[in-house]
């Protein structure tokens, strides 16, 4: 029905200027009109929404139906105001044909006590809700520790080989994506077992910690270097043509001896494989690849950088990355 207020007062009191609520809800509980009251306080674009919509009812407990079919129960509800705050009303409800008609007063003092009661809630709320979210925030750090740790090597700080099998992959990728060049070094410190077995295993731990630290300050951001195992690693070179990969490790193998990482001046060298991603190459023919330049350096007499060939990639010989039987 539309409100004809030019010809009835008493409804043009009740739409324009009286402080309560009224509404016309249609029989799916659809906000239909609303007078002037209820605009100013819960906004004029109510209209058109569900009536269940406009109420703070937490536990879902008002039925529209049943109120509609009880007219003399008052229903106390409580409204989100355009304030922001929340007001408690009580509510008539009174069915005609298709249409539900909805009446509403304040009840100020139980408002205020239900208001006090709110805020008191509220702030207990606002201090769980902070505690939460400090929570979290630990909880989010915590969750980002371990899974940095996941992805290091415990001893040297590096990434592990578990992390370095997983970006290897995606490194690739972007290089055949983009047409970019990816070159990739393997290094084995030279006879690492005699440095065990004459110093001790702290001090060769000594020595995997200065070579990993060296190799990072060697290196750039965007690079990855991986402990591979026992005393051998591996760098990651993405937009490095092979002639710039074998400068990097050079400049490492170099720098090595000068640094006495036993602190008895005796000097420790390492051993080193270059190779460059080749066309429909996959990690496991680069990484073969390198692999076999590093064992050609250690069996020409170690402390040298060999590039890797295409005739690399199947090799006469077999050597495993990592075995202690290599030279």
């Amino acid at each position: 029905m539309m409100w004809d207020t030019d010809r009835q007062p008493a409804l043009n009191y009740l739409v324009h200027q009286a402080p309560v609520l009224c509404m016309v809800l249609d029989r799916q509980g659809v906000i239909r009109q609303v007078n002037r009251f209820v605009s100013r306080l819960l906004g004029p674009d109510i209209v058109g929404k569900p009536f269940d919509d406009i109420l703070i009812d937490f536990h879902h407990a008002f039925r529209l139906d049943h109120a509609a079919a009880s007219s003399d129960t008052v229903h106390m509800l409580d409204f989100d105001m355009l304030s922001g705050n929340a007001q408690t009303y009580h509510c008539l409800f009174y069915s005609f044909d298709d249409q539900i008609l909805v009446f509403g007063h304040l009840d100020l003092d139980e408002i205020e006590a239900l208001s006090s009661e709110l805020l008191t809630v509220n702030q207990e709320l606002n201090n769980l809700t902070r505690e939460l979210n400090r929570k979290n925030r630990e909880l989010g750090r915590a969750n980002e520790k371990i899974k940095a740790l996941s992805r290091t090597d415990y001893l040297t700080g590096l990434a592990n080989r578990g992390y370095f099998s997983e970006r290897i992959e995606q490194m690739i990728s972007l290089a055949v994506r983009k047409s970019h060049p990816l070159s990739l070094i393997m290094t084995d410190i030279d006879q690492f077992k005699a440095i065990n077995d004459t110093y001790g295993h702290d001090a060769g731990d000594r020595v995997l910690q200065g070579f990993a630290g060296l190799m990072k300050t060697s290196t750039r951001t965007e690079d990855l270097v991986a402990r591979f195992g026992g005393e051998e690693f591996i760098i990651l070179l993405p937009l490095t043509e092979i002639r710039e990969a074998h400068a990097y490790a050079e400049r490492i193998r170099l720098a090595l001896p000068r640094k006495d990482l036993l602190q008895n001046d005796h000097s420790i060298t390492a051993s080193f494989g270059v190779s460059q991603l080749l066309p429909d190459e996959t990690s496991a023919g680069l990484i073969k690849r390198a692999d076999t330049a590093l064992y050609r350096a250690k069996t020409s007499g170690r402390n040298r950088t060999e590039t890797a060939t295409v005739s690399d990639a199947n090799p006469s010989g077999t050597h495993l990355s990592g075995s202690q039987t290599q030279p």
